[in-house]
């Protein structure tokens, strides 16, 4: 069984970002996933301190809520990373456990992560162009292959203030289904 965890950056727990990670998770569900979700917003995450113990020592010092997310993401073989855009860009919540993503990588710049993991980078905004920001995304997309993540895909669903604006758009929570199926795969 397939496992997958969603790391929502929404300081809004029940808005439109948590309901597009719900949309997936059905799809993901239906494949018979294994699903969880963790709200960085409620986490205790510090922001890394450019120590590079990790470097040194193979895991990140800083004991905080991370650790458990480092267990997740490395036993996961599929990652959501759920933002809405928050001035151009994911959210300072997300960006601080993005961040501290780089204990994956070994000093030789080789990932210790298992290859194939699959990653969903679900975005909400309130704008409808869903091509806005889409390079931002791509970018983050290619800053987790390198970081040592497989196949990335980017859903973002527009015009969604409200988790309503989400659910009136019935292609978009198709494809969110869908998406979490290909998670699931």
């Amino acid at each position: 069984m397939q496992k997958i965890v969603a790391i929502n950056g929404s300081p809004r727990a029940q808005g439109s970002t948590a309901a597009l990670v719900d949309a997936i998770l059905k799809g993901a569900g239906e494949k018979g996933a294994q699903v969880k979700t963790y709200n960085v917003n409620t986490m205790n995450i510090k922001g890394c301190q450019s120590c590079y113990a990790c470097k040194t020592q193979g895991h990140c010092v800083l004991q905080d809520d991370m650790q458990e997310l480092y267990e997740e993401i490395a036993t996961a073989g599929g990652i959501i990373f759920a933002t809405p855009v928050y001035m151009w860009q994911m959210t300072a919540q997300l960006k601080l456990a993005v961040d501290r993503l780089y204990p994956f990588l070994k000093p030789d710049y080789s990932s210790y992560l298992t290859p194939g993991k699959k990653v969903l980078l679900a975005v909400t905004q309130g704008r409808p162009d869903t091509s806005m920001f889409h390079h931002y995304f791509e970018h983050m997309g290619k800053t987790l292959s390198f970081l040592g993540f497989g196949d990335y895909k980017i859903l973002i669903a527009g015009g969604t203030r409200k988790p309503e604006d989400l659910l009136s758009q019935p292609t978009v929570v198709a494809e969110a289904r869908q998406l979490g199926g290909w998670l699931a795969e």
